[in-house]
């Protein structure tokens, strides 16, 4: 396997997407064994499907050929597309689950979604690293097993992007920070006891 396919393989495994999954079905797992694949599959299939189709969509429109988003349309649709798929799933787990938590969790990660949208302005910065390190550093707050082979992985998806040249360095850089800030706030804003 070359540099590339690896760096490829890399990339697919850390995209938000896959993230947002791992994020959601372990957190639910240590929440309510019996509803994890239902919490997980509505996340999945209600939001992250349509998203993904028409983000596809969108970059296969452009012909780029790289299947990433470097073009500002496609991150302006994948900043407001992730943002209403959190707001949805924030309503769905107020009302349908009854997670306070998992609705705070919704709120934050839609947080670090808009000051991604709003920093786009100056710098494009990863989402890749974002959400691994958020995720990392969250499913570790929960269960160090859950999380710390995210953040293992995490400087192979820095490598994978730099590779790729779908990122810079400080792009790389501003993506863990997001991530690690985020996180931050989530741990900060953790339910006593």
């Amino acid at each position: 396997m070359n540099k590339n396919k690896i760096a490829r393989l890399a990339s697919i495994i850390g995209h938000p997407f896959v993230m947002i999954v791992f994020l959601v079905l372990f957190v639910s797992w240590t929440m309510d064994r019996s509803a994890v694949w239902r919490i997980t599959g509505f996340v999945a299939v209600i939001g992250l499907v349509p998203t993904g189709v028409a983000l596809y969509r969108s970059v296969s429109r452009r012909k780029q050929g790289t299947g990433d988003l470097a073009h500002k349309t496609g991150r302006t649709i994948l900043y407001f597309s992730l943002i209403a798929v959190l707001l949805l799933s924030s309503i769905y787990f107020q009302f349908v689950v009854h997670s306070a938590f998992l609705v705070q969790g919704s709120a934050v990660t839609a947080l670090m979604v808009a000051v991604a949208a709003v920093l786009s302005r100056w710098i494009r910065l990863s989402l890749h690293l974002a959400f691994a390190v958020y995720a990392g550093l969250i499913l570790a707050r929960i269960h160090p097993g859950y999380g710390l082979p995210i953040l293992i992985f995490a400087p192979a998806l820095a490598w994978s992007r730099l590779a790729l040249l779908r990122h810079t360095l400080a792009e790389v850089i501003c993506g863990s920070v997001l991530g690690l800030g985020v996180a931050g706030l989530m741990i900060w804003l953790w339910p006593q006891g």
